[in-house]
C-alpha cells in the first residue's frame, strides 16, 4: 500500500511539474498547424480562431504574472513583507535597498533608509506598509544591541497590523536581551504554547541561552534538558547543555555533550568549540586557584 501511495504521489508531482511547459508546446502546436492550415486551403475563419485563442492566452499569462508578481516580488522574507512595497516607485525602490543593506550586515545604514521611509513618505504608505517598516526598524535596533528602541518598534508593528508569527519570537528575545528574564519567560511560554508556531520549537534553546549568559548552569540546564528530551532545536540544545555542564563544572558531562553537539552538526562549530574551550578554560583555572588555596590552608592549619 506505501508502494502504491508514493508511485501516485511522484506520479502526481511529475504531472504538476509537466503541465505548464506540456500546455506551451501544445499552444504552440496549435498554432502552427491552424497558420499551416490557413495558408494550404486558404481559409481565414481557423486563423482568425487561432488568432482569438493567442489574444485570450496571452491575456490570461498577463493576468497570471500581474497576479503572481507579489509572491515573488521581494528577494528577501517574502512570506513576512507579502504584498507590501511591490512596485517601481521610489518609496519601493527605498524599501527594497535598505533591506539590502540589513541582510548585508549593515544594520545602521538599513535604519537610516528606514527612518527617512517613514518620516518623508508618511502620507504615501499604506498601514500594512507602516507595520512593515516598523518591524524592520525594531530589526536594526535588535540588531545593533539597542534593545529598548527594538522594543518599542515591534510594539509599534503589533499595534499597526504585523501579524507575522516570528513577532512574538523575537519581542520575547529582545525582551531577555533588554533584562527582563521574567517578563521574557513568560513571553516566550505563549510562543511555546502556540502550536501554530514555527519558532516554539527555539524557545527553550533560546531561554537556556538567557539564562547562561544570567551565569545561571543549573537553571538553564533545566530548559537545555526538556530541548533535548523534546528533540527540539538538538543540536543546538546539546550544545548549550554542554556548556551549562562544564560551568557546573561537571566536566566529563560537559566534554561528552560537546562531542554529541558537534556529531548533530551544530550551527557554527568552530565558534561553539571555541566558546565551549574558553568556558572550560575558565573553569579550570578556577579549580587550580581553588586547589591552591585549598593547599595552603592546609599548611596554615
Amino acid at each position: 500500500m506505501k508502494k502504491l501511495t508514493s508511485f501516485f504521489s511522484r506520479l502526481a508531482g511529475t504531472v504538476i511539474q509537466a503541465a505548464p511547459a506540456g500546455t506551451v508546446a501544445g499552444a504552440l502546436i496549435f498554432y502552427i498547424v491552424a497558420v499551416v492550415y490557413s495558408i494550404m486551403t486558404g481559409d481565414r475563419k481557423v486563423l482568425y480562431t487561432a488568432v482569438g485563442f493567442a489574444v485570450l492566452n496571452a491575456a490570461g499569462i498577463a493576468g497570471a504574472m500581474i497576479l503572481k508578481l507579489p509572491e515573488n516580488f521581494h528577494k528577501y522574507d517574502q512570506d513576512i513583507i507579502g504584498r507590501n512595497f511591490v512596485g517601481v516607485s521610489k518609496k519601493c525602490r527605498l524599501f527594497s535597498h535598505s533591506l539590502d543593506l540589513l541582510f548585508s550586515h549593515r544594520a545602521n545604514a538599513a535604519l537610516e533608509e528606514l527612518k527617512m521611509l517613514e518620516s518623508d513618505y508618511t502620507d504615501r504608505l499604506t498601514d500594512s506598509e507602516k507595520a512593515v517598516v516598523s518591524f524592520y526598524t525594531a530589526r536594526c535596533y535588535d540588531l545593533m544591541t539597542y534593545y529598548p528602541n527594538a522594543l518599542i518598534y515591534y510594539e509599534r508593528a503589533r499595534e499597526q497590523g504585523f501579524h507575522d508569527k516570528v513577532l512574538p519570537f523575537l519581542n520575547a528575545r529582545c525582551t531577555g536581551s533588554n533584562g527582563d528574564t521574567d517578563e521574557a519567560v513568560k513571553l516566550y511560554t505563549e510562543v511555546l504554547g502556540d502550536e501554530n508556531s514555527p519558532f516554539r520549537m527555539y524557545v527553550l534553546t533560546d531561554v537556556g541561552r538567557m539564562y547562561l549568559k544570567l551565569n545561571q548552569p543549573a537553571k538553564a540546564m533545566e530548559w537545555f534538558s526538556e530541548a533535548i528530551e523534546k528533540h527540539y532545536n538538538y543540536a543546538e540544545a546539546l550544545g548549550g547543555a554542554a556548556i551549562a555542564q562544564t560551568m557546573m563544572k561537571n566536566l566529563n558531562e560537559g566534554q561528552r555533550l560537546y562531542r554529541e553537539a558537534l556529531i548533530n552538526h551544530i550551527k557554527d562549530p568552530e565558534g561553539f568549540a571555541s566558546y565551549f574551550k574558553e568556558v572550560l578554560g575558565s573553569v579550570m583555572l578556577e579549580k587550580d586557584i581553588e586547589k591552591k588555596l585549598g593547599g595552603e590552608n592546609d599548611t596554615k592549619n
